[in-house]
């Protein structure tokens, strides 16, 4: 909430910082013969944490989501670029639901645009067998007009080999329809 006050306070055009504070840590070092420049630059950080997906068959590991959050989305992601050989994919029981009220992604297209393998929700028996003979299918993303499917999908759609999450624009290969 805090960011938002803040990022609606610099929107203001007569204010240039986050707070009067800044401004007058700003002016007195003006007023030392210093010229500050006000958030020039961003540096990426890494919090050690602890990572712990829902399930576990044979050397596959599986991320189960309904309602996915950006928090959690973020840590999964990092989680993915921090252990690319990683054997871990997540069952969507929606896929085709968006990020958010606003956005136009959907869950499956944010896993496919970030290179991370996905399955709908039932876990198709072929899509399980090829995970755990060492291949990391994925699906395509569904089709946004396509009502939301409670039992396995159709035959029509196709498998394809995850790309590796540390090169989330390299392209798949097509598996084939296995299912």
């Amino acid at each position: 909430m805090l960011d938002r006050y803040n990022r609606r306070l610099r929107s203001r055009k007569d204010r240039e910082h986050r707070s009067q504070l800044e401004t007058d840590v700003e002016q007195a070092l003006i007023n030392q013969g210093y010229s500050p420049q006000y958030e020039t630059e961003r540096f990426s950080y890494v919090l050690h944490k602890k990572y712990t997906p829902d399930f576990k068959v044979g050397s596959v590991y599986i991320e189960v989501k309904g309602w996915w959050p950006p928090s959690e989305r973020s840590k999964f992601l990092a989680v993915i670029l921090s252990n690319p050989g990683l054997p871990i994919f997540v069952a969507l029981q929606r896929p085709n639901m968006t990020l958010n009220k606003r956005s136009r992604t959907t869950y499956a297209e944010w896993c496919i645009k970030h290179g991370i393998a996905w399955s709908p929700i039932p876990i198709p028996p072929s899509f399980m067998q090829s995970w755990m003979e060492g291949q990391r299918p994925t699906f395509p993303a569904p089709d946004r007009t396509a009502k939301a499917q409670t039992a396995q999908p159709s035959t029509q759609m196709g498998l394809s080999i995850a790309s590796s999450a540390s090169n989330a624009t390299a392209k798949t290969e097509h598996h084939g329809n296995n299912q």
